[in-house]
């Protein structure tokens, strides 16, 4: 009986989750495609007070991705406050993830908790290595596949920080075995629908059609909505 109620708890901690990652993933589609201040950040060179209102909107959302996670007994939280600054750093370049990053992490770190301090950096090097990389691609953004292990990657390192710096060990091990593995699968599919939406508004910001973008980048979501929806259905 016990098992089946852990089990029951791991289910509904990646379903909550994949449902805050769908959310996330909406409101990026509707800025990316609507918002042409973020459109020039991401594909053009542009002025300082375009990157300054990029990096305000992305940290809101590295906030938002620590206040719509799952705290648990330790004050941990499993979220996807690291996707944020991924998303930043890969567009944008190291200083643009980091700015992101700093946002995101130093609120998590005010908020506090046993796990406040390796959560806080991990956030924060998410976004730097997330700018490196696309400075290592000479500025071009990575395919989908690359994306989503880079961002398992962040997420395993993120891992390491917490049982590095939690102590006891065995709590620390407790939080990684809890909170990361949710969190790896949501933040990973986040990147790597968000990489797949980028490259169409790209694309079709390209053939000039700024409808047809927005209704692609629409339906690539919606289907994968569906599509985790009713995996989930069936598992249960």
């Amino acid at each position: 009986m016990c098992a089946a109620e852990s089990s029951t708890t791991v289910f509904s901690q990646y379903l909550e989750l994949f449902a805050h990652t769908e959310i996330f993933i909406f409101v990026f589609m509707e800025i990316a495609t609507k918002l042409a201040v973020v459109q020039r950040v991401m594909f053009t060179k542009t002025k300082l007070n375009d990157y300054a209102v990029f990096v305000v909107l992305f940290g809101l959302f590295s906030i938002f991705g620590t206040y719509i996670g799952i705290a648990d007994n330790s004050g941990a939280i499993s979220n996807i406050r690291d996707l944020a600054p991924m998303i930043a750093g890969l567009v944008g370049g190291p200083v643009v993830g980091l700015a992101v990053g700093l946002i995101g992490g130093i609120h998590r770190l005010f908020l506090g908790g046993v796990s406040a301090v390796p959560c806080a950096l991990a956030t924060i090097l998410a976004g730097v290595l997330a700018g490196m990389v696309f400075r290592l691609n000479k500025g071009k953004l990575l395919g989908i596949i690359p994306a989503i292990i880079f961002a398992v990657g962040i997420e395993v390192l993120h891992a390491g920080f917490a049982l590095l710096l939690i102590s006891p060990f065995s709590l620390a091990l407790d939080i990684v075995v809890t909170n990361i593995p949710p969190m790896i699968v949501a933040v990973s599919l986040g990147v790597g629908i968000s990489v797949i939406i980028i490259h169409s508004v790209k694309e079709s910001l390209h053939l000039g059609s700024q409808k047809t973008v927005h209704e692609e980048a629409a339906s690539t979501v919606s289907r994968f909505a569906r599509k985790i929806q009713m995996y989930l259905i069936l598992k249960n």
